[in-house]
């Protein structure tokens, strides 16, 4: 995982200057991968088959050489967790106490986290609950646990796509369709960068649900380079 991070992230900022590398050879490198958190509850893979759609757009629309199909990453198995330098899952709720400890020890290596909310009430049954409920667990995990909002300014809406939404929502169509567009959180640790939080639906969308893919993926991928690039 940490030959990843040098050579993709380190090698990227010090060797091109940010100012003057072009977008799409700031993120040339070594192949990357995409992997879920897979956790001990049911619905861990919930719309994992358009994860290759995703992975597809990637390669298609960047130069980042990604893995064209997805892989998991057992929370139980903190070896195989680290193979990875970064994690999607769309919930934390039901990883149990050792695969807690076992996250919270691959945050501390330098993994990365991006936890999205599935939008659907069935599921969660509000975005403030999932939040209340998020946060919770994470400071159980880190005693200097912390989050902020992110504004439109922030690097992850413009690293690679210019979003016009900060972030997408999954609209229309969704029970949290009507409600205000929720922030991305940037979730530290002390001072470190753990994770995005996202409560906006990015799989959701992503999958075909509601609103128009492209800008969840998009955004997705920002996130993505952002996490293996800071």
């Amino acid at each position: 995982m940490l030959a990843v991070l040098i050579a993709i992230g380190p090698f990227a900022r010090s060797l091109f200057g940010a100012d003057t590398v072009k977008p799409e050879d700031r993120f040339r490198g070594g192949k990357v991968e995409w992997a879920r958190l897979q956790h001990s509850g049911a619905y861990w893979d919930r719309h994992a088959e358009s994860d290759d759609a995703l992975l597809s757009f990637i390669r298609s629309n960047t130069t980042l050489n990604i893995e064209s199909v997805w892989h998991s990453a057992p929370a139980s198995d903190l070896a195989a967790m680290t193979e990875y330098p970064f994690l999607f899952v769309d919930t934390l709720d039901y990883l149990t106490q050792a695969e807690q400890r076992n996250l919270a020890e691959y945050l501390r290596r330098g993994g990365f986290i991006l936890i999205d909310a599935c939008v659907n009430r069935d599921i969660n049954r509000s975005p403030e609950a999932f939040l209340r409920d998020h946060l919770s667990i994470l400071k159980a995990m880190f005693p200097d646990f912390r989050c902020e909002e992110l504004a439109p300014k922030h690097e992850v809406f413009s690293i690679y796509f210019k979003m016009k939404e900060y972030p997408p929502q999954a609209r229309p169509g969704n029970s949290w369709s009507d409600g205000p567009t929720n922030p991305l959180r940037l979730l530290y640790a002390g001072k470190r960068v753990i994770g995005i939080m996202s409560i906006s639906g990015l799989q959701c969308v992503w999958s075909g649900i509601g609103h128009e893919e492209v800008p969840a993926m998009e955004m997705v991928t920002n996130i993505y380079l952002y996490a293996i690039t800071r």
